[in-house]
């Protein structure tokens, strides 16, 4: 890829950096949001303004893998699954053990060898790590992906398209919200497995970076403020029904989620002309935080369980103070070691290839 190429890609680069500044931000923020009724209702408005702005960013790593994977390419699938191994599998044992030996000395010190292999084998070693177990199945799936988009017209990029948001996001969003607020016990038993979990927001990455279509950019803030709205709005709605925290409009595949991110990756690619002209340092800056985002994914909980229980001499929580300030303080200073501890290891010859 020339570097013209290159730049003429940044906006991608940039969603990464919003991306992963968004995964701290919403981890932080949780902390106040899932305490519905029990902090003040005005600091659960401002936990919950900053987690909606910041919903949907794994979605968004999924659409900007699928926006450069699924590109036409004379990569063979051998070449293809060799590529991935060194940057997916190899991450994904490592940074599973560390983990599980992480939880062993600080918190379950009992926690035997059996024990360990059986969370690892049923995704249940850290909370965020479920991200590994989805990019594998989408990875595994992806030679079959890019034999649909090569063939695939327009309308049958959005007929999938369509077909996984009606089935992944939208009945099952309509059954959780009648069986949580009427208590239906509804549930819809139509199986359509090939457009269910992640695999649509791979495809809508690569439609939406080849669409060149001028009305999806001009509706793009609407989509923006309408998805953003529904958010703040249901959300509210919905836990003062309840009574307490719910997280159906936060979910990743909730339709008001996944038109936000439509938009904002729509958004992004508008700025593609201004991030291109940007000086080459400016660039470049945005190529090592792009590069550093997958890092700051994987490292940024232990840093925020560091930061928050006062491991390192200092103690930054949201619910220290009031959340309008401490929540973006904690989440700037999460980040920023976070990216500081993963060019450092970038820096070391056989440790990049976990990051």
């Amino acid at each position: 890829m020339n570097e013209k190429k290159t730049n003429d890609l940044l906006w991608l680069d940039a969603i990464r950096i919003f991306a992963s500044i968004g995964v701290v931000l919403i981890h932080i923020a949780a902390d106040v949001i899932t305490e519905f009724k029990v902090v003040p209702m005005g600091q659960w408005w401002v936990a919950h303004i900053y987690d909606s702005l910041a919903r949907g960013c794994v979605s968004l790593f999924v659409m900007v893998s699928g926006a450069l994977l699924l590109m036409p390419t004379e990569q063979g699938t051998r070449d293809f699954f060799k590529k991935r191994i060194s940057r997916i599998l190899i991450p994904f044992i490592i940074w599973t053990a560390l983990y599980l030996v992480w939880k062993k000395i600080l918190f379950q010190p009992d926690l035997g060898l059996a024990e360990a292999l059986r969370r690892a084998a049923s995704n249940q070693v850290h909370f965020h790590l479920w991200f590994f177990y989805a990019l594998i199945g989408i990875y595994l799936a992806t030679p079959i992906f890019r034999l649909f988009v090569r063939q695939a017209k327009p309308k049958d990029l959005i007929y999938f398209i369509g077909l996984w948001f009606c089935f992944a996001s939208l009945l099952p969003f309509v059954e959780g919200l009648l069986n949580s607020v009427w208590n239906m016990n509804f549930h819809l038993k139509i199986p359509v497995n090939i457009a269910m979990g992640l695999g649509g927001y791979f495809v809508l990455g690569y439609y939406l970076r080849v669409d060149e279509t001028e009305k999806t950019k001009q509706f793009a803030w609407y989509l923006w403020a309408g998805s953003l709205a529904t958010c703040l709005l249901g959300s509210y709605l919905l836990n003062l029904k309840l009574g307490h925290y719910d997280s159906l409009f936060y979910e990743n595949t909730a339709p008001n989620v996944a038109v936000y991110v439509a938009a904002v990756f729509l958004i992004a690619k508008s700025f593609s002309a201004k991030l291109a002209s940007l000086s080459e340092r400016a660039q470049s800056r945005i190529k090592l935080f792009s590069k550093a985002s997958f890092g700051i994914y994987l490292i940024h909980p232990m840093i925020m369980e560091a930061v928050e229980k006062g491991r390192w001499g200092f103690t930054l929580a949201p619910r220290m103070h009031p959340p309008a300030l401490m929540i973006l303080e904690t989440t700037a200073v999460v980040y920023l070691i976070s990216l500081v501890a993963v060019l450092l290891i970038q820096r070391i010859p056989y440790l990049r290839r976990i990051v």
